[in-house]
């Protein structure tokens, strides 16, 4: 049993085990007690039957038991691994954006000709007062909405 157990404490770094009697009925308590941050990976097993069927299953329930915890320890590692570099190659991309940020400036936004900004930004006082825009078009919401009470945006336009 001990041999069994030492591949065990080896991985997990410390290994506490419980043995405790209720009535005919024996509870044997693995608890891995290593550096992980993963809960997972400090799960006990916990057996329960008599010391006989302990003696026969107890060597096969930890090595299911140390396989499983070895796999989550290897999943766990490469996840790991793999959100590191991730990080990484995310701070390389956000610090190549703002290198670039600072040498080129954005596009400034397009301009309309002369003149047509002041009709629009008129267009839109007269929408507010109820007067009648530069483009002769009605500002009365009523003229421009549709027979369900709502604004046609086309005639907006």
């Amino acid at each position: 049993m001990f041999q069994q157990l030492e591949a065990f404490v080896r991985e997990t770094g410390k290994v506490t085990l419980t043995i405790k009697m209720a009535g005919e009925q024996m509870s044997v308590v693995v608890v891995p007690c290593g550096d992980s941050k993963e809960a997972a990976l400090r799960q006990p097993l916990v057996l329960t039957a008599t010391p006989a069927e302990l003696d026969e299953g107890f060597v096969q329930a930890l090595q299911s038991f140390e396989g499983a915890h070895r796999s989550l320890t290897e999943q766990v590692s490469a996840t790991t691994e793999i959100l590191q570099a991730a990080e990484k190659s995310q701070a390389g991309k956000a610090h190549k954006a703002l290198s670039k940020g600072s040498k080129a400036a954005l596009p400034a936004p397009a301009s309309q000709p002369d003149g047509e900004d002041d009709d629009a930004e008129a267009a839109d006082d007269a929408g507010e007062s109820g007067d009648v825009p530069a483009g002769g078009a009605p500002a009365d919401p009523a003229a421009t909405a549709g027979g369900d009470g709502k604004t046609d945006l086309f005639a907006l336009l």
